[in-house]
């Protein structure tokens, strides 16, 4: 036990534990912020993967309505157009 004090009673020893101490827990960029800005870029990274690929998707179907018959039935199906001599009837799952 004294050999553990006069260790400690070191005033380098003691004062680069304080720094360590204070670098690893109490600083700006310690560990625990560390660890979840780590976190937030993994998220981020996987968020813009996820966005690449919409991306993909989206451009597939824009090239898809580049042909009249496929844009009339997008055109359709999605904001409900018809012909003038059409009738449209709207069925709903309620």
């Amino acid at each position: 036990m004294k050999k553990y004090l006069k260790f400690l009673k070191n005033k380098y020893i003691l004062s680069g534990i304080i720094l360590l101490i204070y670098i690893l827990l109490l600083h700006d960029t310690d560990v625990f912020s560390l660890q979840k800005r780590k976190e937030k870029v993994e998220n981020l990274q996987q968020e813009i993967t996820h966005r690449k690929i919409q991306i993909q998707d989206l451009k597939a179907d824009l090239l898809e309505l580049e042909n009249i018959n496929s844009l009339e039935k997008f055109a359709r199906e999605k904001y409900f157009f018809k012909k003038e001599s059409e009738d449209l009837f709207v069925l709903s799952d309620q």
